[in-house]
């Protein structure tokens, strides 16, 4: 009988993001200030027939279809690349494998949907490497390494909690939890933004920034003070490409948001209320307007095995 292996990874915001100038690697280097949030991509993994390759399947009735419709189910999924990446690191064949994908987080909406999807197959391959070749079980830290290589968002999707993110957004700096809990609601967009596109869009703008000291987050009292801190550089950016994104903030924070943001690279607003009631009253009404609206908790474990 086959083994049922279930992981899943947190969504993420960033609290704070600073891009600095195009570096000669062709990558903007950044410092993020990252929360996982309590909105989690969920994973099953099996053995698949001898011969049959990777087959991936992807659903989730919280998403709109177009979301769920966007995701490739082919070797371009970053699911895929992942089990390939793994089993070449640890020298062993590329296994059969049946994946299903439950997807929570928006599309290309700048959350780390595809990221959290990537940890979450990093987590469920590794349990499944040791179970099928008796190969040892890797640590976080290698597996963030993998990780790193498959996109930048990964590494802190496996850490999750709260982090700072420097480089391309793979190095990891964990930080002490936040003294209160969160409350978050995400509004997604029916389409997605390209997160070259919104660089290239920013570096048109020319608005790089002397990076900051984020090392102290941890000591941030209130949701209040929280949002005083919150600011992302490549959000001018997006407004740039989508001006609707802008309406939604000032809508947002018009209805009672501490702070509304464009989440990285858009074009998910992300809107932290200081009750999770206010929230979902304000999610509620979005629906009502046909928007896509989530809400979710601060902050999230990473990725992990769920059984």
């Amino acid at each position: 009988m086959n083994r049922i292996i279930r992981a899943s990874a947190p969504a993420k915001v960033n609290l704070v993001f600073e891009v600095g100038q195009l570096a000669a690697d062709g990558y903007h280097p950044v410092n993020s200030l990252f929360l996982a949030l309590e909105l989690r991509e969920e994973l099953t993994l099996v053995k698949g027939e001898a011969g049959t390759g990777i087959s991936i399947y992807v659903h989730g009735a919280e998403l709109p279809e177009a979301h769920i419709n966007a995701v490739p189910t082919d070797q371009s999924n970053l699911v895929h690349k992942t089990a390939v990446l793994f089993a070449q690191k640890l020298g062993k064949q590329i296994p059969d494998l049946q994946i299903d994908i439950r997807k929570r987080i928006p599309v290309a909406g700048g959350m780390a949907g595809g990221s959290a999807d990537a940890a979450a197959m990093l987590v469920a391959m590794n349990e499944f490497m040791h179970l099928e070749h008796g190969t040892p079980n890797l640590t976080i830290e290698e597996l963030a390494a993998i990780g790193a290589e498959l996109g930048s968002d990964v590494p802190f999707c496996l850490y999750g909690g709260m982090a700072i993110g420097t480089g391309r957004g793979e190095v990891i700096t964990a930080l002490s939890n936040l003294a209160f809990e969160t409350n978050w609601l995400l509004c997604a967009s029916s389409k997605g933004l390209s997160t070259p596109t919104v660089y290239a869009a920013f570096d048109e703008i020319g608005s790089h920034t002397v990076f900051t000291d984020l090392t102290d987050a941890s000591a941030i009292a209130s949701a209040h003070e929280l949002g005083q801190r919150m600011s992302n550089d490549l959000e001018q950016a997006a407004f740039r490409l989508m001006p609707t994104l802008s309406e939604l903030v000032d809508q947002l924070e018009q209805l009672g948001a501490i702070r509304a943001m464009v989440s990285g690279s858009g074009p998910t607003i992300a809107a932290l209320f200081d009750s999770e009631a206010k929230a979902v009253e304000v999610s509620n009404l979005l629906k009502s307007q046909g928007l896509v609206a989530l809400t979710a908790k601060g902050q999230a474990l990473g990725a992990r095995l769920d059984g």
